[in-house]
């Protein structure tokens, strides 16, 4: 049997790239010697990071006529004419899978490009619920993405062979919310980027003085998204202001539409001094700067997982995070209220005392090796799923 997966996302998307990544990864390990398994990508620059990382990865083009030809299969009335020739319209992305010998395609994420599918089944994966766990932010909410998603989510889970989750709590709302049979879903504990392995990473003071920072910042690693909630760090340092301590925060991130509004936040209340914004940082530099800071603070509101914190934790760092997310951390974490900047101020400061860190530290190396434990069960369990269907798939014509 071969599986192919197909990573659409490129290397600017952040953290879903390096999840994408870490997944691609994860499957080649389980595939090992007794399943076929193959890497195309729809970005070319996408080749050269997975080649860093051991994967062999083709480029597969999907024009505009295609895309645009997507939409249209997927459309009720299509589907009913299609039924009643008993036609298939097979897409050529599906024919070019078809042709590397597919039998099973992986999508990295809820891909649209699962639902036209026509010969070839499908794992998907599921980030998160966000747009319905809290619809008023802009990312979810403008150019129609809560109902692309609905979409995607709708029609594509119930027919996958198996639904990637990140977590138990998405699990059931995925379950809850769509219909889809629990036990089609598997919970797959996310796993710390690839690039922070020693081998990938320059040397910390190198990185340091590359961004001219000294050591015991606070660090955000956060795409300049709004619900990554870096405008309440902001007020945090400003009640840390007023009782005299200036602590130093960097935010490592590419702009998502929202940086404007952070530098005209830090403009307005004079936190130049003490805010560096370092935007999109080479993947080669996030070890070093996780190693020179004091502790990760994460006020997001999106979840209920997320990479820093495992970071964090694989880091030997203190993490402070949301504790509506507590299901990830745990008690490895200062759980504070993403809404309220005294509760994160108190967190900061609570964070300068190096017994609390050195407590939290602890708990974050427990907690890791917890996930990791989790991880290796579901990793068992997705290779028991493969090995029934490869079984099934005997019953019918080969591709």
């Amino acid at each position: 049997m071969k599986i192919i997966a197909l990573l659409e996302n490129g290397i600017t998307s952040g953290g879903g790239f390096n999840q994408e990544l870490n997944a691609i990864l994860q499957m080649k390990r389980i595939c090992g010697k007794r399943f076929e398994f193959e890497v195309l990508t729809t970005k070319r620059e996408n080749i050269g990071s997975l080649e860093k990382l051991g994967v062999t990865a083709g480029f597969m083009s999907i024009g505009i006529f295609e895309k645009l030809l997507s939409q249209f299969v997927v459309m009720q009335l299509w589907q009913k004419i299609q039924s009643r020739l008993r036609r298939r319209l097979i897409l050529p992305y599906e024919k070019k899978l078809i042709r590397h010998g597919a039998d099973i395609i992986y999508f990295t994420d809820p891909s649209f490009r699962s639902l036209p599918l026509q010969r070839l089944n499908y794992i998907i994966t599921v980030w998160d619920l966000c747009h319905r766990d809290t619809p008023e932010f802009p990312e979810v909410r403008e150019f129609n993405q809560f109902h692309e998603r609905e979409n995607v989510y709708q029609k594509a889970l119930a027919p996958s062979v198996v639904v990637l989750t990140e977590s138990k709590t998405l699990a059931e709302n995925l379950s809850r919310r769509y219909g889809v049979d629990r036990e089609r879903i598997l919970p797959m504990p996310l796993s710390p980027a690839a690039w922070l392995n020693e081998a990938h990473a320059i040397n910390t003071e190198d990185v340091l003085t590359k961004y001219q920072i000294d050591s015991g910042y606070f660090f955000y690693p956060a795409q300049f998204w709004s619900h990554k909630n870096h405008i309440r760090i902001l007020e945090a340092l400003l009640v840390l202001g007023q009782e005299g301590q200036c602590p130093i925060m960097v935010f490592a991130g590419g702009d998502k539409g929202n940086r404007k509004t952070v530098e005209r936040f830090i403009s307005r209340n004079n936190l130049a001094g003490q805010v560096k914004l370092l935007g999109f940082v080479p993947v080669e530099d996030m070890r070093g700067l996780y190693t020179g800071c004091r502790a990760v603070v994460m006020p997001t509101y999106f979840g209920p997982t997320n990479l820093p914190p495992l970071e964090a934790w694989m880091m030997g760092k203190p993490l402070i995070y949301s504790a509506h997310l507590h299901e990830q951390a745990g008690d490895a974490a200062i759980l504070i209220d993403p809404d309220n900047a005294n509760d994160l101020a108190e967190a900061l400061k609570a964070s300068m005392d190096d017994r609390i860190c050195a407590e939290l530290v602890e708990k974050g190396r427990k907690r890791f090796q917890e996930i990791k434990v989790q991880r290796d069960m579901a990793e068992a369990e997705l290779l028991a799923r493969l090995v029934r269907f490869e079984k099934r798939s005997r019953c019918w014509a080969h591709i």
